[in-house]
């Protein structure tokens, strides 16, 4: 698939995910119903201020991976916020230890999937198809980040860092 072609997708795969996104920094998303409440535990109080530095530079990533603009570099940009988000990610995993195991493996699984769309566009049939893929991969991420977003929020308010819309 060409540049060009890359961006249109990338274009067309936010347009058909901005109606199902919520907002990072207004507590939005919807819950998970299997979603174990123990899965909450906090991290301990002297873990307190790093655990809730990693979120916020978790949920500011987030923001960036949702807020792409169509242009030839649009594919590129999707791909560096992810890699982004992967890395706070794998940072508030460290110190939150078992805190919020189940909403960070769901959220590691999604960028994981989506990760592995990107990487295969060229594969994709149509330009349709890729766009439907990458759309539902951003997607599940969304849900995923808001989930986890939603529990870490009891130990770090989410006014401590919304990210820029």
């Amino acid at each position: 698939m060409r540049g060009g072609l890359a961006s249109a997708v990338v274009m067309s795969s936010l347009l058909l995910v901005a109606g199902c996104s919520s907002g990072y920094g207004s507590g939005g998303g919807s819950a998970s119903p299997a979603t174990p409440a123990s899965s909450s535990a906090m991290p301990p109080a002297t873990a307190s201020a790093a655990v809730c530095h990693d979120v916020d530079a978790l949920r500011t990533s987030l923001g960036e991976l949702k807020n792409l603009t169509f242009g030839p570099n649009a594919l590129s940009k999707l791909k560096t916020d992810l890699t982004g988000v992967k890395q706070n990610l794998s940072a508030l995993h460290a110190t939150a230890g078992t805190a919020w195991r189940t909403q960070i493996n769901a959220l590691t699984a999604a960028l994981s999937k989506l990760g592995k769309t990107l990487g295969s566009l060229n594969s994709q049939p149509s330009a349709t198809d890729a766009a439907k893929a990458v759309s539902a991969d951003l997607a599940a991420v969304t849900t995923a980040g808001s989930n986890l977003l939603r529990v870490a929020s009891t130990r770090c308010p989410e006014a401590t860092a919304s990210p820029s819309g």
